[in-house]
């Protein structure tokens, strides 16, 4: 799987910002799937806001038919990272 620099790059801005926040990077492999979340939250309207958007989110999800369960119509990982080092 690749590293993660780029969302780790992203990390540290946000934490020189002093922004809140909740990141969740998922990388699809061939046999295996690796999710990591990364989260800075130290107040109750920081939490409180991410809670009610990670809500929302699954709300419209839902609302537009998609299955969190189903990966049917998910592009082919060649297609959207040729260059995947985990790719044959």
């Amino acid at each position: 799987m690749a590293t993660n620099d780029f969302a780790r790059d992203l990390l540290d801005r946000l934490e020189e910002e002093g922004i809140e926040y909740l990141l969740v990077t998922v990388q699809k492999g061939k046999e295996e799937h690796h999710a990591e979340a990364y989260f800075n939250m130290h107040t109750v309207d920081g939490v409180d806001v991410i809670a009610t958007t990670v809500d929302e989110v699954f709300k419209q999800l839902i609302e537009d038919g998609k299955d969190p369960d189903d990966d049917s119509d998910s592009p082919d990982v060649g297609e959207v990272w040729p260059d995947n080092p985990d790719k044959d």
